[in-house]
């Protein structure tokens, strides 16, 4: 009996508890593409009258959890900006199940019917996101036909320094570029090559981040710029094909501007494998020119130098990656990739330089004329295999990457110098020629776990380790007498060695209306410069720690804030630790620094965002040894050369609004400005103190018109101010309008598309140098204003889901190593 009486108490206790507790509703949304879609509203309905019980929203990884539900019949209601709004069925909680959990529910895009034109919401180009902006490549008409560096430069934040062949975001050196968020080791010549080779048919986004969280590589003293390349969507077989033909419109550079693409995209899935692969051939042209204008003074003779030079060139790429994707199980799926890339080019270079020499009431004139010539031979290939293993559905997982890339890169340029005196007689001739091979073998391997929790608490740690070598064998002749002899002071054989290992770890938390997430990673480096003909060693040897700290605070359904914070790392690239001596002519040339050290960042930014759409970031970071290219002169040779050296500190205050406009129902822009103020310190640069700062801003506009029997178009422009790039200042405004038209064929299988970048031809560069006593003034024209048609054709299944997105572990690697990765 007592044992009855306890066992009837023990129930009724378990079913208070029970009702106390109440139940539980979950779920997963989705994009229609299958994508999480995060911070989606989610409203619990009661069927009786179809009020509203409790409500929350998504996740960064768009999960949903209703908790403390009372039994009862309701169903759920899911809205998002751009989607049409999900209604489910009705389902009943009840004291014999508590916890319903809905199958993945994907959203769809909105669309409306006018009477004259179809509008069909899609993506825009530009789509600011709560941690960082997309440029949506895939479907732009304006950027059909464009290499990616040509895309990169109508994206907003982006500045392309092409006196430096560098990126710049938000007005900071140090970007690193990651192909579908694998890590580049290229050299800044060899970045931009590959940016200058790489289509925009391979494009599906470009994800800009400017505050990355632990997870990533810590290196990107500004941030990240992710390239993610194009993805198919469902099971079946499928593939794409497209072919670009286009021709540049520069006054006074060279007839030959011709560049054209094929693109071969094919995949196929079932349930056990995805096999996917990419293909491209094309040809690219391309010229630059720059008039330069400076002076010396030196025991009382002034030298004035007028050198204008001009480069073009053209070459054949290729690129080709091939994987495989095992599905071993519901849960591990094996993956292995292979991506091959070469480029096969020559640049011809000539100019003319004017000398007048002034000593006293004396005055001399002279000029040279160096010509040269150049041959390129770039070949890259990276292995990958990969594995990512889920432990249940909720999240809990594992992924592993191991890589080995290999660059094998080579040139080879042969210089004639003719000298001539002021009555333009031929007075001597420098014949001149080096070989410039450089391999590098980059080993990599990381691996990543996430492990959510029932308390809301998301916990993801990983670890990297990475080795990498560089031998640079650089040979130098001059030709003596019909023979070549070998110049000792610019020849050199450089190796470099460093191993990278790392750890990080990352803890969030989702409340109802606050998400937290704070990590650390610590990277410890060593390596070592050797320069075997200098009998130079420098070796370094350090531990680095990097926090990271995100707040976002829904404060309102249309008001919310987003408090960041990170610390990032920019390491010298293997050339610039390179003490060789890159000529361009006798008077002028580059060389590396063996001693510049890394950079450190500490990036602050806050969020306003209303209504999804509109965002306000204000931005702090501070960098000390800033990496920054100096330009240098020699009064009594009168040689003028740049090298990278470290500034005491540089600080960067900023301000970007982005905003969309719905002007009609067939007219949407999208809009953004970002208002900066750079300022950059040092108390001993070139034996001068450096104390030079400056308000500057750009601007970026893009609108998008979807018209009527397939046709639509789009135009776009983006405007950099004036400012202060260190001792450079930029003088004139440089912007770029570009208009593209687009008209689908055969049922949205086919479509044509041309553009014309760069419109008024108004992005060049003018800027001087008043710094100690360098005082010089540089122009810069190069192949902007370009007309490119494009035919895309889509067969098979188009729902077919692509190949996984991986982030294998060399992509950081790469954007510091040379040669051409497309």
């Amino acid at each position: 009996m007592k044992k009855l009486l306890l066992l009837t108490i023990t129930l009724l206790i378990n079913s208070v508890v029970m009702a106390q507790q109440g139940g539980k509703v979950s779920g997963t949304v989705l994009d229609e593409n299958s994508e999480p879609l995060p911070f989606t509203n989610v409203l619990l309905m009661q069927v009786s009258d179809s009020s509203l019980a409790k409500t929350t929203t998504t996740t960064e990884v768009g999960d949903f959890l209703l908790e403390e539900i009372k039994d009862g019949n309701y169903f759920v209601k899911i809205s998002m900006v751009g989607y049409q709004d999900f209604v489910s069925p009705s389902f009943k909680l009840s004291p014999d199940s508590r916890n319903f959990k809905f199958e993945p529910l994907k959203m769809q895009q909105m669309t409306n019917q006018l009477a004259e034109v179809q509008v069909t919401a899609k993506k825009p180009f530009i789509e600011q996101q709560i941690d960082r902006t997309v440029v949506n490549v895939e479907n732009s008409i304006v950027s059909s036909g464009n290499t990616a560096l040509e895309v990169l430069e109508k994206s907003p934040g982006i500045t392309i320094d092409r006196q430096n062949n560098a990126l710049k975001l938000k007005n900071k050196n140090g970007v690193l570029v990651m192909i579908d968020g694998r890590k580049n080791y290229l050299s800044n010549e060899a970045l931009m090559q590959m940016l200058s080779n790489m289509t925009s048919d391979q494009i599906a986004s470009i994800e800009i981040i400017t505050n990355p969280s632990s997870k990533y590589d810590a290196s990107g003293n500004s941030g990240i710029i992710n390239i993610k390349l194009k993805k198919n969507k469902a099971f079946g077989t499928n593939g794409s094909l497209s072919v670009s033909v286009g021709d540049a419109f520069v006054p006074n550079s060279t007839d030959d501007l011709y560049r054209g693409s094929t693109n071969l995209s094919l995949n196929h899935r079932n349930q056990k494998v995805n096999v996917f692969g990419n293909f491209n051939v094309g040809r690219n042209a391309f010229y630059s020119d720059n008039t330069l204008m400076r002076s010396t003074n030196f025991e009382g003779l002034r030298s004035e130098f007028d050198q204008t030079s001009r480069r073009f060139g053209n070459g054949i790429y290729s690129s080709g990656k091939a994987g495989i994707d095992f599905f071993a199980s519901e849960k591990t799926t094996f993956g292995v990739m292979v991506d091959v890339n070469n480029w096969d080019g020559e640049m011809v270079s000539t100019g003319l330089t004017k000398i007048t020499e002034i000593a006293g009431d004396q005055i001399t004139k002279s000029s040279l004329i160096p010509d040269s010539e150049r041959k390129m031979e770039n070949f890259n290939f990276t292995g990958n295999f990969n594995i990512k293993h889920n432990f249940n559905e909720k999240g809990k997982e594992m992924t592993f990457d191991a890589d080995y890339s290999s660059f094998r890169n080579n040139g080879f340029q042969s210089f004639d110098t003719k000298y001539y005196n002021e009555q333009e007689q031929l007075t001597s001739n420098l014949i001149q020629r080096n070989n410039t091979p450089s391999n590098i073998d980059i080993y990599a391997a990381k691996v990543d776990f996430v492990i959510p929790t029932e308390s809301k608490v998301k916990f993801e740690f990983g670890a990297k380790t990475s080795f990498v070598k560089t031998d640079n064998d650089f040979l130098f002749e001059v030709q003596e007498d019909s023979k070549w002899i070998t110049d000792p002071g610019k020849t050199n054989h450089f190796i470099y060695k460093e191993f990278v290992n790392a750890a990080y770890i990352n803890m969030g938390k989702q409340w109802e209306k606050i998400g937290f997430q704070a990590g650390l990673r610590a990277e410890h480096t060593k390596s070592e410069g050797n320069s075997i003909t200098l009998d130079k060693v420098v070796p370094r040897d350090y531990l680095s720690l990097f926090p990271t700290f995100f707040l976002n605070q829904k404060v309102s359904e249309n008001h919310s804030l987003r408090y960041s914070y990170s610390r990032r790392i920019g390491r010298p690239n293997y050339q610039q630790l390179n003490p060789f001596l890159f000529f361009l002519d006798p008077y002028t040339f580059e060389k590396g620094n063996e001693f510049l050290n890394p950079e450190f960042t500490d990036n602050l930014e806050l969020t306003y965002t209303f209504k999804n759409a509109v965002n306000l970031t204000l931005g702090y970071a501070h960098t000390k040894d800033n990496m920054f290219d100096v330009i240098e002169q020699d009064d009594e040779t009168r040689v003028t050369y740049q090298t990278s050296a470290n500034l005491d500190k540089v600080e960067n205050y900023s301000a970007n609004v982005s905003f969309p406009i719905t002007v009609t129902k067939w007219w949407n822009m999208h809009n953004n400005v970002n208002v900066y103020y750079a300022r950059f310190r040092d108390a001993n640069l070139s034996g001068g103190v450096l104390d030079i700062g400056q308000t500057a801003f750009n601007f970026y506009t893009g609108s998008t018109f979807s018209l009527k029997k397939g046709w639509s178009a789009e135009a776009n422009m983006w405007l950099n101010s004036p400012q202060v790039l260190g001792i450079i200042k930029a003088t004139k405004y440089q912007y770029s309008v570009n208009m593209g038209v687009q008209k689908s064929l055969w049922e949205k299988k086919g479509n044509l598309k041309l553009n014309v970048n760069d419109l008024f031809l108004t992005s060049f560069f003018n800027g001087d140098i008043n710094y100690q006593n360098v005082d010089l003034a540089v122009t810069n024209r190069w192949t902007s204003r370009r007309a490119t048609l494009t035919f895309t054709y889509n067969f098979g299944n188009q729902n077919v889901k692509g190949s996984r997105r991986r982030s294998t572990a060399t992509e950081d690697l790469k954007s510091r190593a040379g040669g051409n990765n497309n």
